[in-house]
């Protein structure tokens, strides 16, 4: 498989309101392929976003996609289209398909491409998504087979050859710093096993269940790097449970390393999810995983043909994840063999330049059933 012919000009756009999952992924994607020579620019809802896209040299600026009845929208975001001439059309924000579809033809843009993320976000549930995707999307990329077949249910009439798993890539670390420095830098306890996330503090990450966890395990520590709208509810939480003094919260850390390399254990706790990058950062960084049964969990961490796993998947209950994480944090042994196996699909299987070669070649206008990893497509020739 051969990548674009001559460079393309990609636009992407982002719906967020915070700097989350999706908006770390997405500004990924677009410096890796500026570094492939495309030239690209990020239009954003939030002028916060945007600034984080700069900081990361992505050119990037606001390009306003608001509710489904905002109908003027497709008109002025596409006039913004116009003045870049993009080549192809990103829209990483599901529920801005609705409006970015419709503006990607208004600017004639020749190749719009959805991405979805999370196993909520299916067009099956409105009826202005079904239109939407039937009438103006290209290709739709999902980043777990568990969406994808959900995706394709929900379309019928749409090709299931356009929609296809490509899994998110991450960047390896070149290099862990160890646990004691790692420690000292964030100022945790340096003798007691530490379980945590690096996450959004919202709603849908679930970690009042992580806190109940932690206040049935002793002598363990939980350390939550992130910010968002519940942090001060999850500090309350933590104080009633007692466990405030254990309980560390970072913020915002851009040292994303340390705090993996701070962990015994790295743990998800959502109820929602697509493929989690920090799940996949966590097991590149050698941290074992214990996971809710979220889209993506299985692919990631269910047992090879020889019983090996970079983790536990469990059920979203406090007692299963307390289980869970006694049977890892009282083996040391297992932790070993299960941060190997994680190092090694983090390699093999959500590699970066794998993620950059099916998206450059899809937004090119390459068919996504070429490129879909849930049916194990043959390898591709890379750059």
């Amino acid at each position: 498989m051969t990548p674009p012919s001559s460079p393309l000009r990609i636009a992407a756009h982002n719906g967020g309101r915070s700097y989350g999952g999706g908006e770390k992924w997405v500004v990924l994607l677009l410096k890796g392929l500026a570094a492939r020579g495309h030239q690209v620019h990020l239009f954003c809802n939030r002028e916060s976003i945007a600034e984080r896209a700069r900081s990361e040299g992505i050119e990037a600026s606001m390009g306003v996609l608001g509710g489904h009845l905002a109908l003027w929208q497709p008109w002025t975001f596409a006039a913004r289209l116009r003045a870049f001439r993009p080549d192809a059309l990103l829209l990483s924000t599901f529920k801005k398909v609705w409006l970015g579809g419709p503006a990607g033809r208004l600017a004639e843009v020749s190749r719009v491409v959805a991405r979805i993320g999370l196993d909520t976000d299916l067009p099956g549930k409105h009826w202005t998504y079904r239109v939407a995707f039937r009438r103006w999307v290209d290709a739709v990329l999902v980043n777990a087979e568990g969406i994808r077949r959900e995706v394709v249910r929900g379309l019928p009439g749409y090709d299931p050859a356009r929609v296809a798993t490509v899994y998110d890539g991450i960047a390896l670390p070149s290099s862990m710093p160890g646990a004691g420095a790692a420690r000292a830098a964030l100022n945790l306890p340096a003798d007691v096993p530490i379980i945590g996330a690096v996450t959004r503090l919202s709603r849908p990450k679930r970690l009042d269940r992580l806190l109940e966890a932690t206040e049935t395990l002793p002598d363990v520590h939980c350390a939550l790097a992130g910010q968002g709208e519940l942090e001060d509810e999850l500090r309350a939480q933590a104080k009633s449970l007692g466990i405030a003094h254990r309980v560390h919260f970072l913020g915002y850390r851009p040292d994303v390393p340390n705090v993996l390399a701070a962990l015994d254990v790295f743990v998800l706790t959502s109820e929602q999810e697509g493929m989690a990058n920090a799940m996949l950062e966590a097991m590149a960084a050698g941290v074992p995983v214990v996971s809710t049964r979220v889209s993506g969990a299985e692919e990631a961490l269910a047992p090879d043909e020889e019983g090996r796993a970079p983790g536990v998947i469990v059920d979203g209950t406090p007692a299963a994840v307390v289980d869970a994480l006694r049977g890892i944090l009282d083996a040391p042994a297992s932790r070993i063999d299960m941060g190997d196996e994680g190092r090694r699909r983090a390699r093999e299987r959500f590699g970066y330049r794998r993620m950059l070669d099916a998206w450059e070649a899809v937004l090119g206008g390459a068919s996504p059933a070429e490129w879909d990893e849930g049916t194990k497509a043959p390898q591709r020739t890379t750059r």
